[in-house]
C-alpha cells in the first residue's frame, strides 16, 4: 500500500471500524497505559476471521471525513494482537518431541508467508540442503529432522512483511533460541548440551560454593578477556579465553600453579569476596570471533608521552576489528561468545565456558552472568546480527506511538511487555543456569523491564530443584541497574522495575544514593564534584561551584546521611536523626532535591556500590 493525496491506495481488502469509545477498555490500559486518551476503535465481528491473515500483511488505518475525504492514515502495529492469538508455551529451537519420538526444529513467526530450514553439513561454506517447513495455528513453524544431524549447522530463510521497509522481505537468519552458533554467529549449530563431551570431568558432582544469606553477597566485576589478555604468566594462546580460568589447561603439570590473575582472585576470595561478576559472555556482535579476523595494533605506542593523542588515534582506527569490548551488543542470548573460545567454529566454547564456571567454583567464588535483555545489538532485515526482527519484524522491539522504535537504552530497546519477548527472558535465564550452573544475573538497564517480567524470572529461578534440574534456584541472586529513564519512566509503559518499585521483591537495585555520597560526581552534576570519600569540605579540590567552604560542610553532611541510610540497608521506613537534627525515615530525606533517599523493603534489594564499570571509578573521582 502506498499514500496519495486521495488516501491509502493499494489495499487488497478493507473493512469499517466503529468508535466505541472516548476511553480505551481497562483490560487494554492495564497493558498499554501509555494508550491512555485514545480513541477506541473496534472491528464488527463479522470481519474477525480475517484478522490472522491481515497479520500476514500489510495494515494501516485510513480516517475520513462525513464526505468522503481523507483526513489521516496511519500504519498499524500489530504486537498486542500477536499476543492475544498466537502466544505459545510449546517447545521452540531445536528439541526432542517424546510425543513423536523424534528431533524437532521449531520458530514462531506468525506473521511470516513461508519458512524454510536451511541445513548445512558443513560449519562454513558449502551449499544449504533447503526443507520446507509446516506452521501450526499458533504461527510455529516446524521440520522434524533426522536424528543424525548432531554438530551440523542450520539457518532460516523467512519471507515476511517489514515494517521498516514497507515491503515483503525474505531474509536468512539464525535461530533465537541457538544453543551454539558458528563463528561470528553466521550458523546455528545442532547441539547436545547434555553429551559428556561438552561437560568438564566431574560437572555435575562439583561443588558449588554456599552462600547462607543474600545479604552476605560481595561481588568484583571482571572482563574475561582483560582477566588474562596482558597476564605473562598465562600461555599465550589462552590470552583472553575461557581456559584462562583453568589451571589444568595453564599449567597440566603443575596443578597447583595460579596464573597472576587466579592468584589476585583467591586472594580477593580469602578476604571475603564471595561472587564474581562476569560482563557480557552470551554472542555479542561487536567482536570478530575468528582470531585471524581481528585486527591488532602493530605500532609499539609506549614510545609516546602519557599526554599523547597519538595512542587513542592508533586505537580507534581498529576498534571496530579489534579483539576487545565490554560486549553489551547481544546478539544469541543463550549461546557462549565465541571470541574467548580456543574453537569458535564448534561446539567446544560449551565446554569451555563450564570449565572456567567450574574453576572459579574451585577457587570458592560463585558466578554471575551479566544479562542484556533490555536491547539488542541490530533490527532490521538487512544486518547479519538481526535475529528477532527478522523473523517477527516490529514485535520484539518497543515502539514509539508513531511506530519508530525506542532507542532510549542506545539502541534497539526490546519490549518485555510483549509476552513472547517476556517467555524468552524466562527461558534464556533457566538455561543458563541449568545448563552452566551459574549463580546469579546482573540485568542490564533493568528498569527497562516490568516487575511482572522480573517476578516472573524469580518464581521460574525458585522452581529449579536440585534433584531434577542439577541447580537450586532458591540461591540464585538477581539485581541489576534499576534506573527509571527513557519511555517507561515514571510507569509510563507499566510497573516497571526501577528503584522506587522494587520494595518488597527481593530483587537487588544498585545504590546510585551510596555512590553519589561517597565519591562525589554523577550523572547530575559534574565530575569534579566531591563526595563523602574524596575531600568534599575536608580536602578541596577548587571547584568553585562546589560553593563556599560553608556551603561545602553543609553538603558534606546532606552527603553522609546518603552514606549512612545505605550502610543501613536503604530502608524506607528506617529512622536516622539527619543532618539538620530532624529524625527521618529514609523514604522522606532527598536524594538530588526530589527523589526519596531510600526505597527499600529489605537489605538483600540493596546493592551498595562505589564504582563499577560504567563512569568515573573511585580512582579517577
Amino acid at each position: 500500500m502506498h499514500v496519495t493525496g486521495k488516501g491509502v491506495e493499494g489495499a487488497e481488502d478493507w473493512v469499517p471500524l466503529r468508535i466505541a469509545g472516548l476511553n480505551i477498555p481497562a483490560d487494554v490500559m492495564a497493558k498499554y497505559p501509555h494508550l491512555y486518551g485514545s480513541t477506541h476503535l473496534e472491528i464488527e465481528p463479522q470481519y474477525l476471521d480475517k484478522v490472522r491473515e491481515w497479520c500476514r500483511g500489510q495494515v494501516a488505518v485510513s480516517v475520513e471525513s462525513h464526505t468522503g475525504r481523507v483526513l489521516d492514515c496511519t500504519g498499524v502495529q500489530l504486537a498486542g494482537m500477536l499476543d492475544d492469538l498466537y502466544y505459545t508455551d510449546e517447545p521452540l529451537g531445536d528439541h526432542y518431541c517424546k510425543q513423536t519420538q523424534s528431533h524437532v526444529i521449531s520458530v514462531w513467526a506468525p506473521t511470516a508467508q513461508k519458512v524454510e530450514l536451511l541445513h548445512f553439513w558443513e560449519l562454513r561454506g558449502g551449499q544449504a540442503d533447503v526443507h520446507t517447513m509446516k506452521k501450526n495455528e499458533k504461527g510455529v513453524w516446524s521440520f522434524r529432522r533426522p536424528g543424525d544431524w548432531k554438530d551440523t549447522a542450520y539457518k532460516y530463510r523467512v519471507t515476511v512483511f517489514c515494517p521498516w521497509t514497507n515491503q515483503i522481505e525474505t531474509v536468512e537468519v539464525t535461530d533465537p533460541y541457538s544453543r551454539c552458533t558458528t563463528g561470528n554467529g553466521e550458523r546455528s549449530l545442532l547441539v547436545d548440551l547434555n553429551s559428556p563431551a561438552l561437560m568438564p570431568p566431574g560437572w555435575w558432582e562439583h561443588r558449588v560454593p554456599g552462600l547462607t544469606h543474600w545479604t552476605d553477597v560481595s561481588v568484583y566485576e571482571l572482563h574475561i578477556r582483560d582477566f588474562s589478555a596482558t597476564d605473562p604468566s598465562v600461555p599465550h594462546h589462552l590470552h583472553g579465553k575461557y581456559r584462562a580460568f583453568c589451571r589444568q589447561h595453564l599449567y597440566p603439570n603443575e596443578p597447583r600453579r595460579l596464573s597472576h590473575g587466579l592468584a589476585h582472585l583467591k586472594s580477593l576470595q580469602e578476604a571475603g569476596l564471595n561472587h564474581i561478576h562476569l560482563l557480557p559472555s552470551y554472542d555479542f556482535g561487536s567482536v570478530p570471533e575468528r582470531p585471524e579476523e581481528q585486527a591488532y595494533v602493530q605500532e609499539d605506542l609506549s614510545q609516546y608521552p602519557p599526554d599523547s593523542e597519538r595512542q587513542q588515534q592508533v586505537i580507534l582506527s581498529i576498534a571496530d576489528r579489534d579483539a576487545f569490548n565490554w560486549g553489551y551488543d547481544p546478539v544469541h542470548y543463550g549461546v557462549p561468545e565465541g571470541s574467548y573460545s580456543t574453537a569458535p567454529d564448534g561446539p567446544m566454547r560449551i565446554l569451555e565456558y563450564r570449565e572456567m564456571v567450574q574453576a572459579l567454583h574451585s577457587l570458592g567464588l560463585r558466578v554471575v552472568l551479566d544479562v542484556v535483555y533490555n536491547h539488542t545489538f541490530a533490527s532490521g532485515p538487512y544486518s547479519q546480527n538481526s535475529v528477532l526482527d527478522k523473523i517477527v519484524p516490529g514485535y520484539y522491539h518497543r515502539r514509539q506511538e508513531d511506530g519508530e522504535m525506542c532507542h532510549s537504552t542506545c539502541c534497539n530497546n526490546t519490549a518485555s511487555e510483549h509476552r513472547m519477548f517476556e517467555r524468552l527472558m524466562i527461558e534464556d535465564i533457566t538455561h543458563w543456569a541449568r545448563h552452566y550452573r551459574v549463580d546469579g544475573f546482573r540485568f542490564d538497564i533493568m528498569g527497562h523491564h516490568f516487575i511482572s517480567n522480573m517476578t516472573a524470572i524469580r518464581n521460574a529461578l525458585n522452581s529449579l530443584a536440585l534433584e531434577r534440574d542439577g541447580v537450586d534456584g532458591r540461591h540464585i541472586y538477581i539485581y541489576g541497574e534499576a534506573w527509571d529513564f527513557g519511555e517507561v519512566a515514571l510507569n509510563q509503559r507499566g510497573r516497571n522495575a526501577s528503584q522506587h518499585n522494587l520494595g518488597g521483591s527481593r530483587i537487588g537495585a544498585f545504590n546510585d544514593r551510596m555512590r553519589d555520597g561517597a565519591m562525589g560526581g554523577s550523572p547530575y552534576q559534574p565530575p569534579d564534584c566531591q563526595g563523602f570519600a574524596t575531600g568534599l569540605a575536608t580536602d578541596p579540590n577548587g571547584a568553585h561551584h562546589q560553593g563556599s567552604a560553608q556551603e561545602q560542610l553543609a553538603t558534606l553532611l546532606h552527603r553522609t546521611d546518603w552514606v549512612r541510610f545505605a550502610l543501613a540497608g536503604n530502608l524506607k521506613d528506617f529512622e536516622a536523626v539527619v543532618a539538620d537534627g530532624r529524625l527521618l525515615a529514609g523514604q522522606h530525606d532527598t536524594y538530588h532535591g526530589n527523589q526519596p533517599l531510600a526505597y527499600g523493603c529489605d537489605p538483600a534489594e540493596n546493592v551498595v556500590f562505589n564504582g563499577c564499570h560504567d563512569n568515573e571509578a573511585i580512582f579517577d573521582q
